[in-house]
C-alpha cells in the first residue's frame, strides 16, 4: 500500500525561509489541531514531534540536547522576539498534542520534548512567556500517565525522574518562590504545585525536594495565606530578628489564590517521614508567622542568685502550656471516654507467642514513622489547629487538603494526644460528609485535574483514602467512625463502582487507504501513537474503589463485629472481585459496557483488596463462612504467582491467615502446590516477600504432618536454611556503633547509639535556636523587607537534619528487616519440631542442617557480644551490644522443643560447651517471654517422661545445677509476671528433686 503523502502545512513548515513565516505556520499548526484529534493523529504520523524537537532544541538554553535534522531557528533570518514567538507557538502545539489522550504520550515520551522543555523551563533566561505553556504540558502529561494503562506499576515515573533531577528540580523552588504578583504567576504556582501532587510518589523524589528548599518555599506560601487570613501570631514582628525567620512578614495571598494544591504538595513530601514533616514546621515561614512561644513563669517561681542572676524554683510549672491562640477558634469537644485496650481481635496467637509483638494491623504498606506514638502534651505547631480550622471554615478541595495534611501530622505523631477526641467530632463527621451521594463542589478546579474529572468526583475518590489513614490503629477513631455508618456508606459505594460504565466515546476515524500496522511499525516511536488507554471515568473508578477499600480494611482490624458488620452489608463478593487483575491487553472498543467483575482491576486496587481480605481472615468465623462461600483462595492462588512483586507480598500476607491451623483452607494451600511457590519466595531478594513467604510457612509447618514439614524444609534447602541461621544478629549494630565512635565530628547537639543501636536525641529540627553556630543563620545579605529565592535553601545544619534521619529511617528498617528474616526461620524450625512427630523432625534437621552446627548456631544466637571501640579517654574501650529480644525470643523457643525430645536430644543440649552457660545470662531478662522460656528449658531438660530416663534426668539436674541454675531461679521467684513465677515453682521442685535424692 503506497504511503500518504505529508500534509502541506508540514512542508511548509519545513521550508519556511524566515522565523517570522515559520511562527505564522505553527501558530495555523496551532488552530488546526485543537479540537480536531484525528488532524493530531495525522500530523505525528507524519513527523510533526520529531520536527517540533528539533525547532526547540536549536534554542539550546542550556539543556546539551542536540537537533536530529537540520531545521534550526539560528539558521532563519528574524530577530530575537522573532524567535521567541516560533518558540511559543511550538510550545502551545506541543500542549495542544498532550491534551489528545493517553495515546499521544507514548511519541511525546519517546522523544526528547519533555527534556527540552524542563531545560528552558530551567534555563535562567528563560522568557517569562514559556513559563505558563511549559508548567501546562507538564500538567497534562501527569494527568494522563494514569490513563497510559492500568496495569503499570510501579507508575510511569520517567517525568518525575526528570523533574525531580539535579537539573530541573531547581526551577520548582524557582516559580513557587516567586511571589504571587500577577494572574500568570498565580496560575504558575499552582501548577508547579499541582505537578508536585501529581507526580511525588518515590521516597527519594521527596527527600530531595525537601533538601533543595522545595518544601520551604511551599511554607512560605503556606504561610502567605495564614498572613491574609489574618492569623499571625501577635508579636510575631518582635521576632523577626531570629536567624530561624524569613526576616519579614510574607505579603498575603491574593483572593484568587487556591491554597489546595499548595497543601497537597506539602502532604506528598512529608508524609510518611517524621523528619520531612518535623523540616516543614520548623521552616523560616511558618515560624515567621508562628513563632515559638516562650513559656512563661509566675513571679513567685523566678529566683534571684546571689550575682543577680535569676532561676527557677524547683516548683515552677509554666503558664499556659502548650496553649495557642488558634484554640479558641476551634469548638470544645468531650475527652476521649475509651479506655485503651489491647486488641479485641479473636485470632488466637502461635504458642508462646502471647506476649510478642506481632505485625501491625496496617492493610496497606506503612512505614515505620507512621507508627510513632504522638509526642508530649505541648510539643504541636500552632500549624495542627490552623489546619483545623481551615477544615471547618472551607469547603471542597481546599476542606479535603487541610484534612489529609493534619491527619498525616496526626499519624506521624505531631499532635496533641487530645487531638484524638477533637479528630473523632470535628473530622470523621466531615470526612463521611464528603461521601454522601448529594455532596457536590459548586466550582469546578480545572487547574488541577485538566478536567478530566470533576472536582466532586476527585473529593470523593481521596476522601475515603484520608479516612483510612486517619483511623488506622486507633480504635477510638474507629468506634467513632462506625458509629457513624462509615462501613454502611463504604459498603454502598464498594457496591456502585462495579455498575456498568458505558464509554459514550467513540474510536477515532481512520481513512481507507492508510499505511498497515505493518507499515507504521516501521516508523519511529516518536511517529507512532500508543493504545488508548482507559477513559478518565474508568480510573477514577478504580481509584475509589482502592480508596474504599482501605478504608474498610482499617476500620476492622480489631474488632470482630466490625468484620461481620462489613459481611452483613454484603460486600465479601466484591472485594473477592476485586483480587481479580486486570487482563494482559487493553479493551479493543472503549464503547462497550465495561466495569464488570471480568475487567478486572489495576495493581494499586489489588494491593488494597487484599488488605482488606487480610483484615477479614482475623475472624474465625467469617473466614469459616463468607470467605470461604465467596471463594477467596482462588484469586490468591492466582496472585501470589502476579509479576508484580508487591502484589506477591501483599497476596502471601493473607495466605499467611489462610494457613493457621484452624483455618479449613489449609489444606487447600497443601493440595494446590502453593508451597513450593513459597518457598522459592522465601529466597527472593526483596525482604518483605522474603518475611511474608517465611511466616506463611511457619504457618504451615505448625501441627501439619512430617511429610509436609519434611517438603519444607527440601524447599527451602539446606544450605539456605544454615546461611540465615548462622548470621550475627548484632553485626550491623556493631558496625554502625563503630561508624559513630570513629565519626569526631559528630556535632554536639546529636547524640550516639543506644543500646538497641538507634540514635537518640538528633538534633531537634524544632528545639529552641538558641545557641546557634554560625552556619545555622541565614546568609541573605537582604534588608529585612526583601524575601530572596536564597532564603528557601535550608542552611547547612537543617539539611545535615533531614539527611541523617533518612538514613536512620533506612538503617532502621534494614535492621528490623534482617531480624525479622531469622526470627521467622528460627520460628518455622520450631513449628517443624513441635507436635506428632516431633521426634523424627528433630533428627531429620540434625541430619539435614548438621547437629554440631544447628547447635552451635543456636548458641552463637545467645553469646554476650560487646564493640571494640577505638581508645578514647573519656569512654571505655567495649560497650555492651544487646541481641535483639526477636532473636531471643525465637532461640529460646526452639530450645524449649528440642529439650522436649528425646533423651539423647535433651543430652546433647546440656553437653554442648555453650549452650547452658550462655543461657545463664537471660533469665533475668527484661522480656517476660524471653525469662519464661528461660525456666521452660529447664522444665524440660529435668522432666522424667518415664523411669529408663530418670538417672538422665538426674544428670542433666546436676549439669544445671553446676551452671548456676538455681540462683538464677531463685532470683525469679518474686518476678512481677505470674506466668514466671509459677514456672519458677515447678523448675525449682524439679531441679532440688533430683540433685538431692
Amino acid at each position: 500500500m503506497t504511503r500518504s503523502v505529508a500534509p502541506p502545512i508540514l512542508l511548509q513548515l519545513q521550508s519556511a525561509e524566515s522565523l517570522s513565516s515559520q511562527a505564522a505556520v505553527l501558530r495555523d499548526l496551532k488552530n488546526e489541531t485543537i479540537g480536531h484529534d484525528q488532524r493530531k493523529e495525522s500530523l505525528v504520523r507524519f513527523g510533526l514531534i520529531p520536527i517540533l524537537t528539533n525547532l526547540l532544541a536549536s534554542r539550546n538554553l542550556g539543556g546539551g540536547h542536540e537537533p536530529k535534522r537540520s531545521l534550526k531557528i539560528r539558521d532563519l533570518p528574524g530577530s530575537k522576539e522573532e524567535a521567541d514567538d516560533a518558540c511559543l507557538q511550538a510550545i502551545i502545539l506541543i500542549g495542544s498534542l498532550a491534551q489528545g489522550g493517553a495515546s499521544f504520550l507514548s511519541p511525546i515520551l519517546s522523544s526528547n520534548l519533555l527534556p527540552i522543555l524542563l531545560s528552558i523551563l530551567s534555563s535562567p533566561d528563560c522568557p517569562s512567556a514559556f513559563v505558563l505553556p511549559i508548567l501546562r504540558i507538564l500538567n497534562s502529561v501527569a494527568d494522563r500517565l494514569p490513563l497510559q494503562s492500568q496495569q503499570q506499576w510501579p507508575k510511569d515515573t520517567r517525568l518525575a525522574d526528570l523533574l525531580f533531577s539535579t537539573e530541573h528540580i531547581g526551577c520548582l523552588a524557582r516559580i513557587i518562590g516567586q511571589d504571587y504578583g500577577t494572574h500568570s504567576r498565580l496560575t504558575s504556582i499552582e501548577l508547579a504545585a499541582g505537578l508536585i501532587g501529581k507526580l511525588c510518589t518515590e521516597d527519594s523524589h521527596k527527600a530531595s525536594l525537601a533538601d533543595c528548599g522545595v518544601l520551604d518555599t511551599l511554607a512560605v506560601k503556606i504561610a502567605s495565606f495564614i498572613v491574609a487570613q489574618g492569623f499571625v501570631f501577635p508579636g510575631a514582628d518582635g521576632h523577626l530578628e531570629d536567624p530561624s525567620t524569613l526576616g519579614s512578614i510574607p505579603s498575603p495571598a491574593p483572593r484568587g489564590a487556591k491554597i489546595a494544591p499548595i497543601l497537597r504538595a506539602v502532604t506528598v513530601i512529608i508524609e510518611h517521614s517524621k523528619w520531612r514533616a518535623e523540616h516543614f514546621l520548623s521552616s523560616p515561614g511558618i515560624l515567621t508567622v508562628f513563632p515559638r512561644q516562650k513559656l512563661e513563669f509566675s513571679p513567685s517561681d523566678i529566683k534571684k542568685g546571689p550575682r543577680g542572676s535569676t532561676y527557677l524554683s524547683g516548683s515552677a510549672v509554666p503558664r499556659h502550656l502548650g496553649g495557642t491562640p488558634l484554640e479558641y477558634l476551634l469548638p470544645s469537644v468531650p475527652l476521649s471516654q475509651l479506655k485503651p485496650s489491647a486488641s479485641a481481635t479473636n485470632f488466637p496467637p502461635l504458642p508462646g507467642q502471647q506476649g510478642t509483638h506481632r505485625r501491625h494491623s496496617h492493610s496497606f504498606p506503612t512505614p515505620l514513622s507512621n507508627l510513632d506514638p504522638p509526642t508530649s502534651e505541648d510539643d504541636e505547631n500552632p500549624v495542627v489547629p490552623w489546619l483545623l480550622y481551615l477544615v471547618r471554615a472551607e469547603n471542597g478541595m481546599t476542606r479535603l487538603m487541610a484534612a489529609r495534611l493534619v491527619t498525616v501530622l496526626f499519624r506521624l505523631g505531631l499532635t496533641k494526644k487530645h487531638r484524638v477526641s477533637m479528630l473523632s467530632y470535628l473530622l470523621i463527621p466531615i470526612l463521611l460528609r464528603l461521601l454522601d451521594k448529594d455532596y457536590d463542589v459548586s466550582t469546578d478546579d480545572g487547574v488541577q485535574y485538566g478536567g478530566l474529572i470533576s472536582s466532586t468526583k476527585r473529593i470523593k475518590e481521596e476522601a475515603a483514602g484520608v479516612l483510612a489513614t486517619l483511623v488506622i490503629d486507633d480504635q477510638e477513631l474507629q468506634k467513632h467512625a462506625v458509629d457513624g455508618d462509615a462501613i454502611k456508606r463504604l459498603s454502598q459505594l464498594l457496591k456502585e463502582t462495579y455498575n456498568p460504565l458505558h464509554d459514550n466515546t467513540r474510536p477515532m476515524w481512520h481513512a481507507e487507504g492508510e499505511e498497515t500496522a505493518e507499515e507504521l511499525g516501521t516508523q519511529p516511536a516518536e511517529c507512532r501513537l500508543g493504545p488508548p488507554g482507559y477513559s478518565p471515568l474508568h480510573c477514577h473508578i478504580m481509584r475509589f474503589r482502592e480508596s474504599i477499600l482501605k478504608a474498610l480494611a482499617a476500620l476492622v482490624p480489631f474488632k470482630d463485629e466490625y468484620r461481620k458488620a462489613v459481611c452483613e452489608n454484603g460486600v465479601v463478593p466484591y472485594i473477592i472481585d476485586s483480587l481479580k487483575p486486570c487482563p494482559t491487553d487493553l479493551p479493543a472498543e472503549s464503547s462497550s459496557a465495561r466495569n464488570t467483575a471480568t475487567d478486572g482491576n489495576p495493581t494499586p486496587t489489588l494491593l488494597a483488596a487484599c488488605g482488606a481480605a487480610r483484615m477479614l481472615t482475623r475472624s474465625v468465623s467469617v473466614l469459616r463462612t463468607s470467605l470461604i462461600d465467596a471463594g477467596v483462595s482462588t484469586p490468591l492462588f492466582v496472585l501470589i504467582r502476579h509479576p508484580d512483586i508487591e502484589v506477591q507480598i501483599a497476596a502471601t500476607s493473607v495466605i499467611c491467615n489462610l494457613a493457621l491451623d484452624f483455618s479449613p483452607m489449609k489444606e487447600a494451600i497443601i493440595s494446590a502446590e502453593i508451597l513450593p511457590i513459597l518457598c522459592e519466595h522465601a529466597h527472593s531478594s526483596n525482604t518483605k516477600l522474603r518475611i511474608e513467604s517465611l511466616w506463611a510457612l511457619k504457618h504451615v509447618a505448625y501441627n501439619t504432618t512430617n511429610d509436609v514439614k519434611t517438603k519444607i524444609i527440601e524447599g527451602l534447602r539446606a544450605e539456605w536454611i544454615k546461611q540465615v541461621i548462622g548470621q550475627d544478629p548484632t553485626s550491623f549494630l556493631a558496625k554502625r556503633g563503630l561508624d559513630e565512635e570513629m565519626d569526631s565530628s559528630t556535632p554536639s547537639g546529636m547524640s550516639r547509639a543506644n543500646s538497641a543501636g538507634e540514635r537518640v536525641d538528633l538534633l531537634n529540627p524544632v528545639d529552641d535556636s538558641e545557641g546557634r553556630d554560625e552556619d545555622q543563620k541565614m546568609t541573605d545579605p537582604l534588608p529585612p523587607s526583601k524575601v530572596s529565592l536564597g532564603m528557601f535553601m535550608p542552611d547547612t545544619t537543617r539539611r545535615r537534619k533531614l539527611a541523617l534521619h533518612g538514613d536512620l529511617d533506612q538503617t532502621t528498617q534494614a535492621r528490623q528487616d534482617d531480624i525479622a528474616v531469622q526470627e521467622q526461620t528460627l520460628d518455622l524450625l520450631r513449628n517443624v519440631v513441635c507436635g506428632p512427630g516431633a521426634s523424627e523432625m528433630i533428627d531429620y534437621l540434625f541430619k539435614e542442617i548438621g547437629q554440631d552446627l544447628l547447635l552451635d548456631a543456636l548458641a552463637d544466637k545467645l553469646r554476650p557480644r560487646s564493640l571494640q571501640l577505638p581508645h578514647r579517654r573519656e569512654s571505655p574501650n567495649h560497650r555492651a551490644l544487646q541481641v535483639p529480644t526477636e532473636i531471643l525470643v525465637a532461640v529460646t523457643f526452639f530450645i524449649i522443643h528440642l529439650a522436649a525430645g528425646l533423651p539423647w536430644h535433651r543430652q546433647l543440649l546440656v553437653s554442648h560447651r555453650d549452650l547452658l552457660r550462655y543461657l545463664m545470662n537471660y533469665f533475668n531478662h527484661s522480656h517476660r517471654d524471653v525469662r519464661t522460656n528461660c525456666v521452660w528449658v529447664v522444665i524440660n531438660l529435668t522432666y522424667e517422661d518415664d523411669a529408663s530416663d530418670r538417672e538422665g534426668c538426674r544428670e542433666r539436674a546436676l549439669k544445671l545445677r553446676s551452671a548456676g541454675v538455681l540462683d538464677r531461679l531463685a532470683s525469679l521467684e518474686h518476678d512481677p509476671d505470674l506466668d514466671v513465677r509459677e514456672r519458677t515453682k515447678t523448675a525449682l521442685h524439679l531441679v532440688n528433686s533430683l540433685t538431692h535424692s
